[in-house]
C-alpha cells in the first residue's frame, strides 16, 4: 500500500493538494476550540487525569482530521480515525467509572464490550448508513443507551443526565446525517456537508466531555462533605 497516495473521499476535494478541502480543513478548529474550552473550565480545580486525557484526545482529533483533510492520504486517514476511536473507547471507560461508579480496572472491561457490540451493530445495521457513516452508528446507539440507563438509574442524582445525553445523541444523529449526504448532495451543493459534520461533532464531543466534568464535580463535592 502506498501511504502517500492521494485520496478523494469528500465532495469538497476536486484535486490533490493541501488546500483541496479548505472548509473541511478549517472547520477542524471546532475540535481545537472545544479542547481548550474544556481545559479552561478545569483550570480552577484539580480535575483528574481522565478528564485532561479526554481534552487532549479532543485536541488530537482536530489535528488528526486537519492532517487528513490537507494531506488526504493513507497515513493521515489513520490519524483521523485513530484519535476518534481512542476518544470513543476511553469515554466508555470514563462513563462507567464516573457515572456508574465502577473501579477503573473494571471500567476498562467496557472497551472489549464496546468492540464486540460495536462490530455487531456495524455488521447488521451499519450498511443502512451511507457515506462511511456506518462505523459511527455504534457510538450513536451507545449514547442513546447511556441516556436510557441514566434515566432508569436508582440514584436520582444521575437521572437528570438522561436529557443531556439524549439531546447530545440527537445532535450526533444530525451530524451523522450531514456526513452521509456529503456525496449525494455534491452535484447541487459543491462544497458538500462534511465541514458541518466537523462542527456538529465538535459540539457533541465537548458536551459529552463536559457532562463528565459536571459529574466529577458532583462526586468530588460529595466526598468533601463526607
Amino acid at each position: 500500500m502506498d501511504w502517500n497516495a492521494p485520496l478523494d473521499n469528500y465532495c469538497e476535494r476536486v484535486a490533490p493538494g493541501l488546500w483541496g478541502e479548505p472548509l473541511n480543513a478549517v472547520s477542524n478548529a471546532g475540535f481545537i476550540i472545544a479542547a481548550f474550552a474544556l481545559w479552561w473550565l478545569m483550570r480552577r480545580r484539580s480535575a483528574p487525569a481522565s478528564l485532561h486525557t479526554l481534552a487532549a484526545l479532543l485536541l488530537l482529533i482536530g489535528l488528526g482530521s486537519l492532517a487528513f483533510h490537507t494531506f488526504a492520504n493513507g497515513w493521515s486517514v489513520l490519524l483521523d480515525v485513530g484519535f476518534i476511536a481512542l476518544f470513543i473507547h476511553f469515554y466508555v471507560v470514563c462513563f462507567l467509572h464516573w457515572f456508574w461508579g465502577l473501579k477503573w480496572h473494571w471500567a476498562w472491561l467496557g472497551v472489549p464490550a464496546y468492540l464486540v457490540v460495536g462490530q455487531l451493530i456495524s455488521l447488521t445495521l451499519g450498511r443502512l448508513v451511507g457515506g462511511g457513516g456506518g462505523q459511527y452508528l455504534p457510538a450513536l446507539i451507545t449514547m442513546i443507551a447511556f441516556a436510557v440507563a441514566l434515566g432508569l438509574h436508582r440514584d436520582p442524582a444521575l437521572r437528570p443526565y438522561r436529557k443531556w445525553f439524549g439531546l447530545t445523541a440527537a445532535l450526533f444523529a444530525v451530524s451523522l446525517f450531514l456526513r452521509t449526504v456529503d456525496g449525494p448532495v455534491c452535484g447541487q451543493f459543491v462544497i458538500g456537508t462534511h465541514f458541518l459534520w466537523h462542527l456538529c461533532n465538535a459540539g457533541v464531543l465537548f458536551l459529552v466531555a463536559y457532562a463528565l466534568l459536571l459529574r466529577w464535580r458532583e462526586v468530588n463535592e460529595r466526598r468533601t462533605l463526607q
